[in-house]
């Protein structure tokens, strides 16, 4: 006789717990979408910053184009050793440079745009950008767009924040200046390429059409393996059909 109300009861109970356990969920996702923020970016706005156009990290072309790219240069000891690889092959690439660094070695950065390549803006200083308020990360894209016009007399719409790390002020004030904020799809140094066979290897198994790639001709640390694997990288997609181009012509292409 009791054992209907019991189970009315029970049903009701587990009604109200799976409704209690559905607005946690519920609550816990608009916690982790729209409030919860990483980097000082909530999920929503890493999202929207990522689908805008602005970021970056591939063309998404079908054509056979790769954009190599180099960082944190320009160096006496590497950079013009590069381009005559680069100049070798019949192969173009883009070049962000420090604002500093131009100012030490301007000779250097005009025969970059002297041998066909391009420069990006790499900031003034390569500090830890993310950590900067909006005043100074402004003055170091500026200060270094200021550099490159200076010393090539050029302008650029190509920016990359040291290590590639970027928030929303990073993206609000390179917004404003209208550049587009330059990442990779493939990083050819780190600990999984010790050595320039590796690091033509890894080219060969991640690139796709549209790719960019990460190298660096800055002189610390030592880049000597990046100079000894350029032309076994350049021959590996060049034999695979690729063709090596600047970022600007990689996205012209694709639009």
């Amino acid at each position: 006789m009791t054992t209907a109300p019991l189970l009315i009861g029970k049903k009701r109970f587990t009604k109200l717990l799976n409704r209690r356990v559905a607005l946690t969920i519920a609550f816990l996702t608009l916690l982790v979408v729209f409030v919860i923020r990483w980097n000082g970016f909530t999920l929503i706005t890493w999202a929207s910053e990522n689908l805008s156009g602005t970021v970056v990290r591939h063309s998404g072309g079908r054509q056979r184009l790769v954009a190599l790219t180099f960082d944190d240069g320009p160096s006496a000891k590497y950079t013009l050793r590069m381009l005559s690889i680069l100049d070798r092959y019949h192969a173009h690439a883009t070049f962000f440079e420090v604002g500093k660094n131009m100012r030490r070695y301007p000779e250097i950065t005009r025969q970059v745009l002297l041998s066909g390549n391009e420069i990006g803006n790499h900031t003034e200083t390569h500090p830890y950008i993310e950590r900067l308020n909006s005043t100074r990360v402004a003055l170091e894209i500026d200060d270094c767009a200021r550099d490159i016009l200076d010393v090539a007399h050029v302008s650029t719409s190509l920016f990359r924040p040291p290590r590639g790390a970027w928030n929303p002020i990073i993206f609000r004030e390179a917004t404003k200046r209208k550049l587009k904020i330059v990442l990779w799809s493939t990083a050819l140094e780190h600990e999984a390429t010790p050595n320039p066979g590796a690091m033509a290897k890894a080219a060969l198994d991640s690139i796709q059409p549209g790719g960019i790639l990460l190298m660096h001709d800055g002189a610390y640390p030592s880049r000597e393996s990046t100079v000894i694997a350029l032309p076994s990288v350049i021959e590996t997609l060049q034999k695979r059909g690729y063709r090596l181009v600047t970022v600007s012509e990689l996205l012209d292409a694709h639009d």
